[in-house]
Formats: C-alpha cells, sequence, structure tokens
C-alpha cells in the first residue's frame, strides 16, 4: 500500500477482522496482501476524481506521499468498506457502510471546497499564483453574471 498503512486500517477496523475480511491467513502481513493494494489503488483514484481541481495530486501521491489525515481518514475508510464488502455475502454491516458514505461526503466538502487539506499542495498557475476554480451562474434568463 502506498498512502495508507496497516496501522490507518486497524484504527478503523480490528486486526482480526481486517484479516478475515479479505481472507488473509493468519501470520500474513497486511502491507504485502495484493487485494488491498488493488483497492487501495481505485480508491485513491476515487480521491484523485474529487480533489484533483484544486490540489496537485501529482505531488499527493508520490513515492513518499503529502499525508494528510483527513485525506488517509477517507481513503482507509474507503478500503475498508470496500474490503469488507467484497465477502460480504449479504449486506454490508451498517457501521462500514455509514464509514463510506462519510467518506464520500467528506469527498464532496472538499471538492466543493467547504473542507481543506491543510498542508497539501493546491494547484498553481505558472506564475505561482493559487488556481481557482471559475463559477457562473446560468440560471439567469438575461444572461447577466
Amino acid at each position: 500500500m502506498k498512502y495508507v498503512n496497516k496501522d490507518d486500517l486497524i484504527s478503523i477496523i480490528q486486526e482480526r477482522l481486517m484479516g478475515e475480511s479479505v481472507a488473509l491467513a493468519s501470520g500474513i502481513n497486511l502491507d504485502d496482501n495484493s487485494i488491498l493494494d488493488d483497492i487501495e489503488e481505485k480508491a485513491i483514484d476515487l480521491a484523485i476524481s474529487y480533489i484533483s481541481g484544486t490540489y496537485n495530486h501529482e505531488q499527493i501521491f508520490t513515492d513518499v506521499p503529502v499525508r494528510n489525515g483527513v485525506l488517509v481518514q477517507i481513503i482507509a475508510s474507503i478500503v475498508v468498506y470496500r474490503s469488507v464488502r467484497r465477502n460480504a455475502a449479504r449486506k454490508v454491516p451498517e457501521d462500514y457502510s455509514k464509514l463510506y458514505s462519510d467518506a464520500i461526503k467528506d469527498l464532496e466538502r472538499i471538492q466543493s471546497g467547504v473542507m481543506n487539506l491543510v498542508n497539501c499542495p493546491k494547484l498553481t498557475s505558472d506564475d505561482g499564483t493559487a488556481i481557482s476554480p471559475v463559477y457562473g451562474n446560468n440560471t439567469n434568463d438575461d444572461n447577466f453574471i
């Protein structure tokens, strides 16, 4: 795993339950599990799709990532939910579904600018100024901005 680690996952779900959810034999390290690596990669791609309009994801998700507590919590929650879901026979427990929905809501808050990622590099233009998204209103029938 390249952004979250075993301790981040264990802060959300017990190690024994995490091991069972990804069908690990006892004694195998969670950091070496290719299933979790794949799930984490897809969770990172999801996070990037939300934050890429404001934050420089290429600098955040490098070989030496810029770790932000909020982003770590979001990605770890998504990884836990998806790993539990892949082995759930019928229905994912409600608390894991709540983790996932809270993570998506947090990503939406980051995307809308309500929540900021502290110490994460924002997108900048060539002259070094921060790029702000352009918003408009197309509901005015008189075409005024």
